[in-house]
């Protein structure tokens, strides 16, 4: 009688060899997570201790990895790398679940000055907590001293808050700072060795937004090749903080905004963007570095596209940023509770004059409600300059808006840089632009035209209710002003502020009755041309008048005595 055959099943390669193409891949958190990959390779090949196989050779547009299971190993142990150190608290740690107080490892009294100025004595509490390492973006931060940074702080918290905000998806990074052994490394081992389309669950830890099952009740899968590359993401990944003005004008962070790189050119982003982390600022606002502190989510987008192409054009013919990315993915995240809310996503791609206009306005531009919905208008594809800016004003405090010494000079360098009727060599001082007596070409627009119907009402008015008038003399007086400049300015800014509000209280048909019956009751300069024009767009296009009339005012309103203009 026969016997049946079995198959006899084949051995697991010693050797892994994972061939990789961008084009591939399916999502922008992959292609960043090869490039990550790239990074921590070539950094755990300079660390002498490296005894197993991993390697990668990589093109433009595709990489291929040799490792062994030692070599596997070693690598997870670098990308979750921690160490326990000691942390003080100010209050006492109670556990997320039952609520009771976790005992600390010590409590240590601070002598500390109370917000009358007066000592008191503290009791801080010390606590183990598990830090990961980050040794590659150490490496390449600019503010590193030692172990710490804050650069790398912020990577930091955004590991343990976001990426592994549920304490049970810390057992990487907690088990090796205790020392502990680990399986990690051997279970996805065992899911490469798989044939290539081996689908493993793909949990919201290592992709941004996943779930168990979707509304369909279809599970996230990921091919586990694939979902090797997630591991490495956050290496490649630019992280910003969102400031947010209340109404009070206080500053508060929200949460997160992680620019994820679309990666197009393989090779030459991972050689260049350790340089750009090793260029950014260490300077502070708060207790983050200031370039890191962003206006809009979005605007993380900008900011990596200007740094890389700055980067690209110290290059000898070097690419353009379109052929280093094919965009930037966006995601606005913040830890609510024991939740990571999604608070919204966005794609913005290369686009030279965008990233332009951003580098001119990021520059300029210094406060950050007036900053923020330029930026707005400008990823928006807003042609109008001055949209959004009725809401802003309208509904803010007159203190955030025309009240602000800020959002003033702000005004004045819009009009400057987008009207380009002032002249460049008064250094935006209103006053001495008026003294000029600038003359309009033939073909002028809106902007231009109210700007000088509030610079001859503000300068009439100034006249014949105060006998006030610029002189000569006082250009270039900043810090000691003769006492007549002084008068001038404070009556000129009430002339501004009453028709600021003014204005502001009103809307439609009220506000064209305003404009004509007082900003125009002044002799105004214009020709009949310019005339006929004025009063069509007052009957077309009265909100777009209206905005720029209060950004007028709040150009031309001169700033107080001893005022600090820093950014």
């Amino acid at each position: 009688m026969a016997t049946k055959k079995t198959k006899q099943k084949e051995p697991a390669p010693e050797v892994l060899e994972l061939n990789y193409q961008l084009a591939e891949l399916p999502s922008s958190q992959h292609r960043a997570g090869l490039a990550g990959l790239v990074l921590t390779v070539d950094w755990l090949k300079q660390q002498p201790s490296l005894k197993g196989l991993c390697e990668i050779e990589r093109t433009a547009h595709n990489a291929t990895l040799r490792i062994n299971q030692q070599g596997l190993e070693e690598l997870f142990n670098e990308v979750y790398a921690a160490s326990r150190e000691e942390q003080e608290r100010a209050q006492l740690m109670k556990n997320s679940r039952t609520k009771e107080v976790v005992p600390p490892i010590r409590e240590e009294k601070r002598q500390m000055l109370d917000a009358k100025g007066k000592p008191k004595e503290k009791t801080v509490y010390i606590y183990g907590a598990t830090i990961p390492k980050g040794a590659f973006l150490l490496k390449n931060d600019p503010s590193a001293d030692g172990r710490n940074g804050a650069w790398i702080k912020l990577w930091r918290d955004v590991i343990w808050n976001i990426f592994r905000g549920v304490p049970a998806t810390r057992a990487p990074f907690d088990s090796r700072a205790h020392g502990e052994p680990t399986t990690d490394a051997a279970d996805v081992w065992q899911e490469l060795v798989q044939p290539l389309d081996y689908t493993v669950q793909l949990p919201s830890t290592y992709f941004i937004g996943a779930q168990a099952n979707n509304a369909e009740n279809v599970p996230f899968k990921d091919r586990a090749r694939f979902q090797f590359l997630l591991h490495f993401w956050p290496y490649a990944t630019q992280i910003y903080v969102p400031a947010v003005i209340n109404n009070e004008g206080e500053r508060d962070f929200v949460g997160y905004a992680l620019a994820i790189p679309d990666v197009a050119d393989l090779k030459l982003f991972c050689e260049e963007l350790p340089v750009v982390l090793r260029g950014r600022g260490t300077q502070m606002s708060g207790y983050r570095p200031r370039d890191c502190v962003v206006d809009l989510a979005i605007e993380g987008a900008l900011d990596t596209f200007r740094r890389l192409r700055e980067r690209l054009s110290l290059q000898a013919g070097g690419a353009a940023i379109n052929d280093l990315m094919l965009g930037i993915d966006v995601v606005h995240v913040n830890k609510e509770g024991n939740n990571i809310r999604l608070l919204g996503s966005m794609r913005l791609d290369p686009e030279d004059a965008m990233i332009d206009q951003y580098a001119q306005l990021r520059d300029s531009l210094w406060n950050p409600l007036f900053r923020r919905q330029r930026l707005l208008n400008l990823v928006n594809d807003q042609r109008n300059w001055c949209a959004g800016f009725d809401g802003l004003m309208s509904k803010l405090p007159y203190e955030q808006t025309i009240g602000n010494g800020y959002f003033r000079r702000d005004a004045r360098e819009s009009f400057s840089n987008e009207v380009n009727t002032m002249n460049q060599q008064t250094n935006g001082s209103v006053e001495e632009a008026e003294a000029n007596d600038l003359s309009l070409s033939e073909d002028v627009g809106e902007e231009t035209l109210i700007y000088r119907v509030v610079s001859n009402y503000l300068r009439f008015k100034l006249k014949s209710k105060h006998q006030l008038e610029w002189e000569e003399a006082w250009k270039g007086a900043r810090d000691n002003k003769p006492a007549e400049l002084k008068d001038y300015e404070e009556k000129k800014a009430k002339l501004a502020r009453e028709a600021f509000l003014a204005i502001r209280s009103r809307t439609g048909q009220d506000f064209v009755d305003y404009f004509v019956s007082t900003l125009c009751s002044v002799s105004q300069s214009m020709n009949e041309q310019r005339f006929i024009a004025l009063t069509k767009a007052l009957v077309k296009d009265g909100d777009n008048i209206r905005t720029l009339t209060m950004l007028a005012l709040a150009a031309q309103t001169p700033n107080p005595q001893k005022q600090t203009m820093q950014k």
